[in-house]
């Protein structure tokens, strides 16, 4: 189960800090689609994971992003030495509430996260 934001705007994804997650029943109803031309680059590793993802997937459920992009943080961060600090014990899901807000703050810039149907 993927977590996403809280939101009483209309878009349910909308951006909020991490600390305001909460679990959504159904977040594979969105989709998350590349910008053919987004405006700026990747400023972080998780926008970079992100793009890689979507310039070879297309659109995507932001369920299968978010699992994708926090198996990827996870494991280059074991790589750069973070299983000295047990973060074994936590596995990618830590990562989650950083990935869903990135996700979210990049949202009409560098990809488009919308409705299904």
């Amino acid at each position: 189960m993927t977590m996403v934001p809280k939101s009483k705007s209309s878009h349910p994804l909308h951006r909020k800090m991490p600390d305001q997650i909460s679990v959504n029943p159904n977040p594979s109803n969105f989709n998350v689609r590349l910008i053919e031309r987004p405006p700026r680059p990747p400023a972080t590793a998780v926008e970079q994971f992100a793009l890689e993802t979507l310039k070879q997937e297309g659109r995507t459920s932001f369920t299968r992003l978010v699992d994708h992009i926090t198996r990827e943080v996870y494991l280059n961060e074991v790589r750069r030495g973070a299983w000295v600090l047990d973060i074994g014990l936590f596995g990618p899901g830590l990562f989650v509430p950083d990935v869903v807000f990135e996700l979210n703050a990049g949202d009409g810039i560098l990809w488009d996260i919308e409705r299904q149907g």
